[in-house]
């Protein structure tokens, strides 16, 4: 196995266009409404399957309709499915809501994700993957920070795992009480510059990467979204642009960068190789509507990276 995926699994559910009219009207007639797989850990497990690994996925889902859509549509992915756990619990839920702009309002429903803990992840998986990716940071209360998280990483360090987060936004407002603690046990730190002026307090984008390696991180990567990211090491730091691509809707566009991201990094890749990768599932991903409509497989990220070359710019940092 090349990748273990811990975290939140929803199901999102797109509607669009709409505008705050509608919201005044009995009935309004939309483009679409579409069902498709959610939350970070998932998305970064169907990605990663797509790309050409091989991936396994822990968390909950729910034993209704919604959680036998995602069991269906993962499986279908290859991603394996036989680690979860069901309960009787309603399955999470994401309402996405995007007007005619591509501006998104999300309304959000934990579900079965907020039972999930620790006592739910097979630890022999451990033993069996090369990389460990915690997904859904801040969206799992049983599981978060000392709670379970932690633990998992450090298990994962002391049998040779490469160790991987990316996090959502912390509704308790507790970011660093939670997050802090992971950071020595962490390979790969992925943020949105979102959440990591609010994790380090500032906006300085080369500042915050220093909190975060400061902090025991080995190499963090900052999504700055239309303006690529920022990657750091003890060794070089680096600012990578984004393709320019048309837009369709942003949904998942992080977690595609995230698997893109591993994926060079389960090749051995250069920092800079990796973070291209990233910027190439990403480029895909935003051009279709959904978390992984998009998502393309190695030989072809690989191919569009080769005929669109990406600017890398290092910092003297």
């Amino acid at each position: 196995m090349d990748v273990l995926c811990v975290g939140e699994t929803l199901t999102d559910i797109i509607t669009r266009p709409v505008s705050s009219v509608s919201l005044n009207n009995d009935s309004t007639s939309v483009q679409e409404i579409l069902f498709r797989t959610g939350g970070d850990a998932l998305n970064n497990a169907v990605d990663l399957s797509v790309i050409g690994n091989s991936v396994a996925y822990a968390g909950r889902i729910g034993s209704d309709m919604c959680g036998d859509y995602i069991l269906d549509t993962c499986k279908k992915a290859g991603v394996d499915m036989s680690h979860v756990v069901r309960s009787d619990t309603p399955h999470g839920k994401m309402n996405i809501l995007i007007d005619q702009q591509g501006n998104r309002a999300f309304f959000y429903y934990p579900g079965v994700s907020a039972e999930f803990t620790i006592a739910d992840v097979d630890s022999s998986l451990l033993r069996q993957c090369r990389v460990l990716q915690l997904g859904s940071t801040f969206h799992l209360p049983a599981f978060d920070g000392d709670k379970g998280a932690v633990q998992l990483l450090k298990m994962a360090r002391e049998v040779g795992v490469i160790t991987s987060m990316d996090v959502t936004t912390d509704p308790t407002e507790r970011w660093n009480e939670i997050l802090s603690p992971s950071y020595p046990y962490l390979d790969y730190f992925l943020p949105s510059v979102e959440q990591a002026v609010l994790l380090a307090g500032m906006d300085d984008v080369e500042n915050m990467a220093d909190f975060f390696l400061e902090g025991g991180v080995k190499c963090v990567v900052i999504k700055l979204g239309s303006r690529g990211c920022f990657c750091k090491t003890a060794q070089l730091s680096f600012y990578c642009g984004c393709y320019d691509v048309p837009v369709v809707e942003t949904t998942g566009a992080g977690d595609a960068f995230v698997a893109g991201f591993l994926s060079g990094v389960l090749r051995n890749g250069s920092m800079e190789d990796c973070v291209r990768l990233g910027a190439a599932a990403s480029a895909h991903v935003i051009q279709c509507v959904g978390a992984n409509t998009g998502i393309r497989d190695l030989k072809t990220l690989l191919a569009f990276i080769g005929t669109h070359p990406l600017e890398i710019r290092y910092t003297g940092k």
